[in-house]
């Protein structure tokens, strides 16, 4: 599938994913995995999919493990980024939200999460919406914290997880089968989050 509009992002995205599975045969992949996992939700917006169903196909037997860890870092950025918002946007926040061009869409992401609270969070925890974004939003409006944090581990845990347990059941095939279709996979996933964003913000 070919459409000229979307070829670069398809291309940024497919290069990412490459990288991400060249990782997984290395030794340090595990600690790779979890700090880029932390990472991912504090301040670097870069999916950890790839890396965790790359380990999770090689090691079968460990991909659930992976896919709690994985939830778990992801939760402990989550809460680094909700403190970000809540305490350091001067100091921190405002140049994370700078450096990846987010400001454009701060004031969106903001009256998305105070119209819709809880809801939007476990969208981002659960979709590819970029949760670092929603993260330091959290912080910054002031949700509760421990609602934060239950509402990130069911929804990272819900996406992170399963991957782990489709890992364990059928492991290199699912990668191989991501690889095969790649590209209308990110298109769909696409669609998926604008109608997400749509439904939230115009129901």
């Amino acid at each position: 599938m070919n459409i000229p509009i979307i070829s670069p992002a398809l291309r940024a995205l497919r290069r990412l994913f490459d990288w991400a599975l060249s990782l997984a045969d290395k030794k340090w992949a595990e600690p790779a995995l979890y700090g880029l996992t932390f990472a991912e939700a504090s301040f670097l917006p870069i999916p950890v999919d790839p890396l965790l169903m790359a380990m999770g196909a090689s090691k079968p037997e460990r991909a659930i493990r992976y896919g709690l860890l994985t939830t778990l870092f992801s939760v402990a950025g989550g809460v680094f980024g909700w403190l970000i918002g809540a305490f350091m946007m001067d100091l921190i926040g405002n140049h994370i939200v700078e450096m990846w061009g987010l400001e454009q869409h701060w004031s969106e992401v903001e009256a998305l999460y105070q119209e819709h609270g809880n809801l939007i969070l476990f969208a981002a925890a659960l979709t590819p919406l970029p949760f670092i974004a929603f993260t330091i939003v959290g912080g910054a409006v002031g949700q509760s914290l421990p609602t934060f944090v239950a509402i990130a581990l069911i929804g990272r845990g819900l996406r992170f997880v399963t991957e782990g347990v489709l890992l364990r059941v059928w492991g290199a095939p699912i990668v191989a089968w991501v690889e095969k279709w790649f590209d209308r996979l990110a298109i769909v996933f696409t669609i998926l989050l604008v109608v997400t964003i749509y439904l939230l913000k115009y129901r």
